[in-house]
């Protein structure tokens, strides 16, 4: 028999590698011998560790394969450069290089091991042969931008200012400019520090902070700057001023703007991702919040199909092999396919060059650091929003792949030649080291690699590009620099109008303005917007002629600028003519941006002609687009005085049209009820008692009016809606309607405070109706918050079944009162410890209120959960027996599907199980039984109370300007209006409770472990 190595080893070498359309496929073929051989041969783990060896720099191209039409070119190798993450280049074509060599358990290395490098390409030859450290003890540096005269460099917890003053090639001045990023993080995950600092058209530096990062920022430069919550937002600075704020973010590692100033990023598993709107144009409505500005764009999905021409990683493949022969215990990842889509999604770019044809301009570039490859989208409008396709031409490969393990591609940058520049990491192993098992991390050097890395250059295959040698912007004067505006090169456009703005210069104003006036380029018009900006320079009439621009994006620019200058006051008339004329606009984002202007031009004083035209023109641009999605929600999000005005009457006037228009007429209703139930509360009560009222007319009313403190009983002094409340009880609990009619009638009585309408809810909680019904009257009873809502659902408690019991119990959790009157009834023994889930016992236990912290530590003391490490020597006994996945599926169905997905069940609250499986056994019961020990951020759950006394628990899922959605229990979301808040606190625990175990057998915890081992 052979030993077990070799027969490892022959595996690796047998696997079938066929070209198919530009990729290659890999079959890993596993002999049943391998189980003989594991049975009969000691294994000595690090011997069945084979792998790759590096490819020296000079033979790195060779294996590369390119989109035809394109080569790459080696900007830099080692030892020039190490561990490259992030590039940018000053005004004068050097380049900075940020070396994360302490990547990534090197982190408290003393000195720290991360550095800044400066490269020069003296010669003109394309490759930069000069190396300097710019800067080094930087811990984990992620990102970095020239601006102002230096260099900002992001090493959490910090953002530094590196200056170069005697020219020497090494920063001598060392600045903290910003403090605080990931503070109050138990422990910093490595793939989640800020990063991507790029310049906007904005005159602003913006950084991404990335998804799960919060901390408490401040400027040790502004001192007169209050310290701001970041709260899991991105960030951005003015690099003159050092003034600073956030914007809505949430990406992981890439982001970068397109040539029109609109934001991309990506996370992990999602490659593609588009902000929709600025977040300065949120938060102007305290009660209606916009859609989440981050959406995944890309139409084959986040974690799209990719195809890697590398093998699979020697240490994957025997891990895969070692668990199907039981050598190590854990699962085999995806049934041996380790790889084929993005896991490893990093530094998303848009191409904004000159070099490559119009064809390559804006498409969007990602690298998967994990798969050693390119991949491209090109984009096109979706509506308001954006889609991203793989290019017809690259169907079934990828713009470009190498087939060496080492290559990690992690970002990207554009550059002065024209061309994309690609950071290649050059590691053997770039995965996360919290999901590499120790009994194979243990035999692996994941430092190995820190002293290599690359840079390549994308360049153009043909014979007719020639390489921009050289730049010198430094020395460029203030025209020079205007003219520059037009240059075909995103990165001159960019690095002028940076220049621009810390220049001040105020000769630069008519020269502006004639651009925008004159320019063939729609690019250098919509710079030049942003530069006159910059200057404080821009007067109404440029704006008038930019909003009647021929391009459509520089009219879109324009409105987002007319937007800010009429929140400043009130719009030139020619301005407001200007705003109205664009309501026929053909672009939907035209008409996006202009729901925005109009509502700061609507909310300034204004004479009532003036006033008219504008109203006219937001009631025209709501007939319009009501049903967009997008559109219709810009219109609702101003400010209530700007919006309900002119809406209302629309709504008021046109019968037919509120008809068709019943959900945006439902959240107007909704909006006006809240901001102004006094004022305008018969003029609600004439419209909801309409002939053509709709259901949910009357619960945006009732909803609306409790929010405001009040209800509709109190404005509907007459009683006019009585006789519908009535009809309404008969019809919720009449056996003989249908489920939905009834359905709909417990919704109208949601919002009535009326005895009767109390009463009929109350009884559709009985045995006698369908849990349809049950569910509904318990959701309605929970809005009114009254006492005896909480002893309805307790007395009805025995009838109902298992999803009954489980939204009451959500229902009780709500308000203190409501908890203290469940904990009574198990204490009573009207309900049975038992009966509540691991996760409510261990949120009751722990409840900030002490008098119900106190009642369930005595009410559930036979459910709590005991320490830690007595359950973790209970089960351990679990990791050596054989499980039924079946049984395991029926286990994960009564406890673990209401968070998390798996077998295509369950709910997406914490990670999908088939993406933890790889932890393997051991690890697997560890975070079972201890979900506590090590907790990701974006897995913290936080605690939320409204005014209106309702508390609840979750995961943030978006941190906006004016709300902020959690991911609840079950996998559903939440939004909060910030103005409807009162406090949020967090434990810092995960949102996955103690105690799960209770009640099981280390039988059963085998066949559960097996369960999650056999996902595919």
């Amino acid at each position: 028999m052979k030993p077990l190595v070799a027969v490892v080893l022959a595996g690796l070498c047998s696997m079938d590698a066929a070209q198919d359309g530009g990729g290659l496929q890999h079959r890993n073929t596993y002999s049943e011998a391998y189980g003989a051989a594991k049975a009969a041969v000691a294994v000595d783990p690090a011997a069945e560790l084979p792998r790759y060896p590096a490819v020296a720099a000079k033979d790195a191209i060779s294996t590369w394969r390119v989109k035809a039409g394109f080569r790459l070119e080696l900007a830099a190798h080692e030892p020039q450069v190490r561990d490259p993450i992030a590039i940018c280049f000053d005004e004068n074509g050097r380049m900075f290089v940020c070396e994360m060599i302490d990547y990534s358990e090197m982190r408290d290395t003393q000195p720290h091991l991360g550095r800044i490098s400066l490269l020069e390409d003296r010669d003109g030859d394309g490759y930069y042969e000069t190396s300097r450290v710019f800067a080094d003890d930087l811990p984990w540096p992620t990102g970095l931008i020239w601006a102002n005269g230096g260099l900002y460099v992001g090493a959490t917890p910090d953002i530094w200012r590196l200056e170069d003053r005697d020219g020497d090639g090494r920063a001598e001045v060392r600045e903290k400019v910003f403090t605080g990023f990931g503070r109050g993080l138990q422990r910093l995950n490595v793939q989640s520090l800020l990063n991507s600092f790029q310049w906007g058209q904005d005159n602003r530096v913006h950084v991404q902070s990335a998804s799960g990062n919060r901390g408490l920022i401040s400027s040790p430069m502004r001192p007169d700057l209050p310290a701001v919550e970041l709260g899991g937002r991105d960030f951005w600075f003015d690099p003159r001023t050092h003034a600073f704020g956030f914007e809505t973010g949430g990406a992981q590692y890439g982001m970068s703007f397109d040539d029109y100033g609109r934001k991309f990023g990506c996370s992990n598993s999602d490659h593609l991702q588009f902000w929709v709107y600025d977040d300065r144009q949120a938060g102007r409505n305290p009660f209606f919040s916009l859609p989440a500005a981050r959406q995944s764009i890309a139409a084959d999905g986040g974690a799209a199909e990719v195809f890697r021409i590398s093998p699979d990683e020697p240490w994957r493949i025997v891990r895969t092999r070692w668990r199907i022969g039981g050598v190590v215990k854990g699962v085999v990842e995806g049934g041996g396919r380790v790889s084929g889509y993005f896991t490893g999604a990093s530094g998303t770019t848009v191409y904004r060059g000159d070099a490559y044809g119009e064809d390559f301009v804006n498409n969007t570039f990602t690298g998967d650091a994990g798969g050693q490859l390119i991949h491209r989208k090109k984009l096109s409008p979706d509506g308001v929003s954006l889609i991203g396709r793989r290019p017809d031409d690259e169907q079934g490969f990828e713009f470009a792949a190498s087939t060496d393990t080492w290559v990690r591609v992690v970002n990207f940058a554009n550059a002065p030649d024209g061309c994309l520049h690609v950071c290649d990491m050059y590691r053997e192993v770039i995965e996360h080291p919290w999901s590499i098992p120790e009994q194979i991390k243990r035999h692996l050097d994941l430092n190995n690699g820190n002293d290599r890395g690359r840079i390549y250059r994308i360049a153009p295959a043909g014979s007719d590009w020639r390489r921009r040698a050289s730049v010198q912007l430094g020395a460029a004067d203030t025209a020079t620099l205007v003219a520059m505006l037009e240059h075909a090169n995103g990165w001159h456009r960019d690095t002028a109008s940076r220049l621009l703005y810390e220049r001040q210069d105020g000769s630069a104003v008519p020269l502006l303005r004639k651009l925008v006036r004159e320019s063939a380029s729609p690019k250098g018009r919509h710079h030049a917007l942003g530069a006159l900006d910059g200057l404080r320079s821009l007067d109404a009439d440029t704006l008038a002629i930019a909003l009647g621009d021929r391009d459509a994006h520089v009219r879109e620019r324009a409105l987002a600028l007319t937007d800010d200058a009429a929140r400043g006051g009130a719009a030139p008339a020619i301005l407001r003519d200007a705003l109205c004329g664009l309501v026929a606009d053909p672009e939907p984002r035209v008409r996006f941006q202009l729901a925005f202007a109009l509502q700061s031009a609507l909310a300034a004083p204004l004479a009532a002609e003036e006033a008219d035209c504008l109203a006219n023109s937001y009631m025209r641009l709501a007939k319009r687009d009501y049903s967009d999605p997008w559109i219709s929600a810009a219109l609702l999000s101003g400010p209530p005085s700007v919006v309900v005005g002119p809406l209302f009457a629309l709504v008021n006037s046109d019968r037919d049209f509120a008809a068709g228009a019943a959900d945006f007429t439902a959240h107007l209703i909704e909006i006006k009820a809240e901001s102004q139930p006094a004022s305008e509360g018969a003029a609600l009560i004439d419209f909801v008692t309409r002939p053509e009222v709709r259901p949910e007319w009357i619960r945006a009313l009732g909803a609306g009016l409790r929010r405001a403190g009040t209800s509709i009983e109190a404005i509907d002094s007459e009683g006019r809606l009585a006789a519908l409340f009535s009809r309404s009880a008969a019809n919720a609990i009449d056996g003989s309607l249908g489920d939905a009619a009834r359905i709909s009638a417990i919704r109208a009585l949601s919002v009535s405070d009326a005895r009767d309408s109390r009463s009929a809810l109350v009884a559709c909680l009985g045995t006698a109706h369908p849990e349809s019904v049950q569910l509904a009257a318990m959701d309605a009873l929970s809005t009114g918050g009254d006492e005896g809502a909480a002893s309805a659902v307790l007395d009805a408690w025995p009838g109902f079944s298992d999803t009954a019991k489980a939204r009451a119990l959500s229902m009780l959790g709500a308000r203190e009162a409501w908890t203290l009157a469940l904990l009574r009834a198990v204490s009573a023994g009207r309900v049975k410890p038992d009966e509540i889930s691991a996760a409510q016992v261990q949120s009751l236990a722990n409840h900030p209120a002490a008098a119900v912290s106190a009642l369930a530590r005595e009410a559930l003391a036979s459910v709590l959960p005991p320490s830690r490490e007595e359950v973790a020597a209970k089960f351990k006994p679990s990791l050596g027996l054989a499980g039924s996945a079946a049984k395991g599926q029926e286990i994960y169905a009564g406890r673990c599907m209401v968070c998390h997905r798996a077998a295509g069940l369950g709910m997406a609250l914490g990670p999908d199980l088939v993406t933890v499986k790889s932890k393997g056994r051991e690890a697997l019961l560890e975070a079972i039984l201890d979900p506590n020990k090590e907790v990701a951020p974006q897995f913290i759950a936080y605690d939320f109370t409204t005014k209106e006394g309702n508390a609840y628990t979750g995961l943030i899922a978006r941190d906006e300007a004016s709300s902020v959605t959690l991911k609840i229990m079950g996998g559903a979301e939440l939004t909060l209006a910030r103005a409807d808040l009162r406090a949020s606190v967090s434990s810092g625990k995960s949102i996955m409770p103690e105690g799960l175990e209770a009640g099981l057998s280390v039988e059963d915890m085998a066949h559960l472990l097996t369960f999650i081992e056999e996902l595919r």
